[in-house]
């Protein structure tokens, strides 16, 4: 899904600084009306919280999924770091938990982050790089961009070195979304370059230490609909997106599509109505062991009423400061959901091999 168009536009280095400290403010105030002042003490895999089972469950209600608007979540490879997004009908930035000392953190803006409008976070599957979208301007003195590019930043140590744009032949006139890297180099996302009300996935080639021109999906994940947020495993034996078809929810369904041994990709199947619930649904990631897929789903809220007690202004006030306030939160699933949807003929995916975090060292305590 797009973000929100940015209707702030400031000149001059001193305005910008104000204004970058602004948009940290405005996003603060949002925290502290979204989150409690205090979260509980997470330890362990996933923020401490209990996986799911083959049922889509909301993920961390009241410390990651909230009242405001989140998505395009990410674990890091080592599962120590998780990235995600908030934005609003105006704004939109990245975030990030570390767990240090075994403990997680409190969501912390990325240092880049915050002057101008930032979304749809990746990383490498190795941890090195960092993927995301922004208006931000290509030239330092410039404008916001009337459209968004890819941009990549390289590890430092613990943290993150400048944003890089990644040029004409990833980006694009028009918006580009969502970039999902993989251990080939490869780089996928969606654009609207074939003009507006288009959304395609494309995918860029790693060749000889630059990417190659986009190269346009097939017919097999490609359609006369608009298909975006595409996550491609690392190993490229699978990819998910969303796809506004029309035997599907008008606010798109997620799709899966598997890599053939002869490097074909199988026509897109629908995840079914066990994932695809009324709403929108995109963004997905995976857990780092491969366990668990993380997708972006808004829900439609329905107020309990009582025959016998007429809604009150607190009602009102409970349901609105809730993740089921119709607001986007972060979801997540036992990824056997995917392994079910597997053609018999089809590659067996790395990522649900081999030995799994120590779930028993998870845990919320206060």
């Amino acid at each position: 899904m797009m973000p929100a168009d940015n209707r702030t536009h400031v000149e001059g280095t001193p305005m910008k600084k104000l204004f970058r400290v602004g948009s940290l403010l405005f996003f603060a105030a949002l925290f502290v009306g979204a989150r409690p002042a205090e979260l509980p003490k997470l330890t362990g895999p996933y923020l401490g919280q209990k996986p799911p089972g083959m049922t889509p469950e909301i993920f961390a209600p009241g410390i990651i999924s909230t009242a405001l608007d989140e998505l395009n979540s990410v674990f890091s490879p080592d599962g120590q770091e998780f990235y995600f997004c908030v934005r609003n009908m105006s704004a939109s930035s990245l975030f990030v938990m570390k767990c240090e000392q075994g403990i997680w953190s409190r969501p912390e803006p990325l240092p880049f982050a915050g002057l101008y409008n930032d979304i749809d976070v990746s990383l490498s599957p190795d941890g090195r790089r960092l993927f995301f979208c922004s208006n931000r301007p290509v030239a330092a003195s410039g404008s916001p961009k009337e459209d968004y590019d890819i941009w990549v930043c390289e590890r430092q140590g613990r943290g993150w070195g400048p944003p890089n744009h990644l040029g004409d032949a990833v980006n694009s006139p028009r918006d580009d979304f969502f970039p999902i890297a993989t251990k080939s180099g490869a780089l996928y996302f969606n654009s609207q370059r074939a003009g507006p009300g288009t959304n395609d996935i494309y995918m860029c080639r790693w060749v000889g230490g630059t990417f190659a021109p986009a190269e346009k999906l097939g017919s097999e994940i490609n359609s006369e609909s608009r298909e975006f947020d595409a996550f491609v495993a690392p190993d490229e034996s699978f990819i998910i997106f969303t796809s506004q078809r029309p035997e599907g929810d008008r606010y798109g369904d997620l799709y899966i599509s598997f890599k053939t041994s002869g490097g074909t990709w199988t026509p897109a199947k629908n995840l079914g109505k066990s994932i695809n619930s009324p709403g929108s649904k995109y963004g997905t990631s995976l857990s780092p062991d491969g366990k668990y897929l993380f997708f972006t789903h808004q829900t439609f809220p329905r107020i309990a009423r009582d025959k016998e007690r007429p809604l009150t202004y607190d009602d009102y006030l409970k349901l609105h400061n809730s993740p089921d306030n119709g607001s986007e939160n972060i979801w997540w699933v036992d990824t056997r959901v995917i392994e079910e949807l597997r053609p018999k003929s089809g590659r067996q995916s790395a990522l649900f091999r081999g030995p799994q975090p120590d779930e028993s060292k998870k845990g919320v305590s206060n």
